[in-house]
C-alpha cells in the first residue's frame, strides 16, 4: 500500500465505509438467518400439524415471503464476504497486468448493474400494488406486495457502496482480498 495515502481523508472514507459495511453485512446475516430459521419453523409447524389435521393456511405465504426477505438479504452478505462463485483462474494465467485491470473493470461493471436496478426500484416497488395473500399481519391485515422488494433495494445499494470501496482501495494501492485458492492458481 502506498504509504503517502495512509493518513489522507481517502483513507478515512476508506475506514469508515469499510466499517459501516462489515456491521451492515453481519446485520444482514443475522437477519438473513432469522429468516431462515423462521421458514424452517414454519414448514416444521405445517408438516407435523398435519397428524392432527390442524391447519394455518397463513404459515405457508410467510414462508414463502420468509425466503424471499432470506434471499434478498443474503445477496449482500454473499457479496461481502466473497462467498460468491467467482472465475479467476484465467485472470491468473494471464499475469499481473490482468489481475489490475480487474480490480477496476469488475468493480465498475458491478457498480453499472447495480445502479441501473437502483434506478428501476422505483418502477419496481410502485408496480408492486396490493396485499401477498394469507401474509396475515399481527395488526389483522395483510402484508403489502412491495415489502418484497425492499430487500433487494438495499443490498443493491450496499453492493454498490462495496464495489465503490474495492475502486478506492485499488486506488490506494490495498492489496487485493483473494479467494483462498487463488495463491494455489498463481504458481
Amino acid at each position: 500500500m502506498d504509504n503517502k495515502n495512509q493518513n489522507g481523508p481517502l483513507f478515512s472514507v476508506v475506514h469508515y465505509l469499510d466499517v459501516f459495511l462489515d456491521k451492515s453485512c453481519f446485520v444482514f446475516l443475522l437477519i438473513a438467518n432469522l429468516c431462515l430459521g423462521l421458514m424452517l419453523v414454519g414448514t416444521f409447524a405445517t408438516i407435523f400439524l398435519r397428524l392432527f389435521t390442524i391447519s394455518f393456511y397463513w404459515i405457508w405465504p410467510w414462508t414463502m415471503q420468509f425466503f424471499v426477505w432470506m434471499t434478498f438479504f443474503g445477496f449482500f452478505v454473499v457479496y461481502r464476504l466473497g462467498k460468491d462463485i467467482v472465475v479467476d483462474f484465467l485472470v491468473f494465467k494471464l499475469g499481473p497486468k490482468a489481475v489490475l485491470i480487474t480490480r477496476y473493470l469488475v468493480p465498475i461493471l458491478i457498480m453499472t448493474i447495480m445502479g441501473f436496478i437502483l434506478k428501476e426500484m422505483p418502477v419496481i416497488i410502485s408496480s408492486q400494488v396490493g396485499v401477498i395473500d394469507g401474509v396475515i399481519t399481527p395488526w389483522g391485515g395483510e402484508l403489502e406486495r412491495y415489502t418484497l422488494s425492499i430487500p433487494l433495494g438495499i443490498s443493491c445499494l450496499l453492493i454498490f457502496m462495496n464495489s465503490f470501496l474495492e475502486l478506492i482501495k485499488a486506488y490506494l494501492g490495498f492489496p487485493e482480498t483473494l479467494p483462498s485458492h487463488s495463491s494455489e492458481l498463481e504458481s
